[in-house]
């Protein structure tokens, strides 16, 4: 079996539904995956542009596993729209090895780019915040709730005013079985878990220590929120880039503006240490309304709308 896997510029894949996507451009490589630009030529989407993500680790049966959970995941029983959205599926033959592979929305613009370029106005900020919260109420909510556990700003993706999460390779069902999952996270944390955006609940499970739940999720998004209100990221980067090195946090940035204060509190209450004394999503969503609605009204008082 042969791990890599590539597609040339103009090559054709076909899905399970017999639409046809032709590859545009290469776009970057996980650890378990490779994504490229396509363009749909043929059934109802014919001349929209996608991302076409393959599963190329098909040495590995668990991997596989984890990501077609993911695809199953995000096209039959996720329906959000703050999380990236699946049109269609497939499996891509080279020889005797076959490539599961996804076919998602493209969004190009992600949060990364947002907090480096230092453009977002206050509203915008906060309208991102809610949103997010508001997937992660819904992660939380399912019958079977979701832990993401790699949000991160190259994870966030902006589509006009929306912002979109995306990503779910390190997504976890939480009634799913730890011991193998733990195997598979740990052997995924060099790629995958990333250096700025851990948690004091990854590193707690990583090493054994206790299990995870969704309010790792509200720990990460603090953090990104965190980065996008202060332009710094509270988080440490651990000592000689040890992954299970217990997670340690600076003090939180002053957040600029009238409802600064109001603000650095709440992400204070996404960065509490300790899950069990950390709010959940769907309990942090109405106090973020607060500072949402009042900058709303300053806004339209002084510029006349809102965006």
């Amino acid at each position: 079996m042969a791990d890599y896997f590539n597609l040339d510029i103009g090559q054709s894949v076909e899905s399970e539904r017999g639409i046809w996507y032709r590859n545009i451009q290469f776009l970057g490589a996980g650890g378990n995956a490779v994504t490229f630009l396509v363009l749909c030529t043929s059934g109802s989407h014919r001349g929209v542009l996608f991302a076409l993500k393959v599963f190329r680790v098909i040495s590995s049966d668990e991997r596989r596993r984890k990501f077609l959970e993911e695809r199953e995941f995000l096209e039959s029983q996720c329906d959000h729209p703050s999380i990236l959205r699946v049109f269609d599926t497939g499996v891509f033959s080279q020889g005797v090895d076959e490539y599961p592979f996804v076919v998602s929305e493209y969004l190009p613009f992600t949060m990364a780019d947002r907090i480096r370029q230092r453009t977002a106005t206050i509203v915008e900020k906060l309208s991102y915040t809610l949103q997010q919260l508001s997937a992660l109420e819904y992660l939380d909510t399912l019958p079977n709730p979701v832990v993401h556990r790699d949000i991160k700003p190259h994870n966030m993706f902006l589509k006009g005013q929306s912002c979109v999460l995306g990503d779910f390779g390190l997504m976890k069902l939480i009634e799913s079985e730890e011991e193998s999952d733990r195997e598979i996270f740990k052997e995924s944390m060099l790629p995958g878990m990333p250096r700025f955006y851990r948690t004091p609940d990854l590193v707690a499970y990583a090493n054994n220590v206790t299990g995870i739940s969704t309010k790792s999720d509200v720990f990460q998004l603090g953090l990104v929120v965190a980065e996008l209100f202060t332009g710094r990221n509270p988080g440490m980067a651990p000592p000689d880039n040890d992954l299970l090195a217990p997670f340690e946090m600076e003090n939180l940035q002053s957040v600029p503006g009238q409802i600064g204060m109001g603000i650095a509190a709440l992400i204070r209450r996404m960065l509490v240490m300790d899950p069990d004394e950390r709010e959940s999503a769907s309990q942090l969503i109405d106090p973020w309304r607060g500072p949402f609605d009042e900058a709303i009204n300053s806004s339209h008082a002084l510029e006349g709308r809102a965006f």
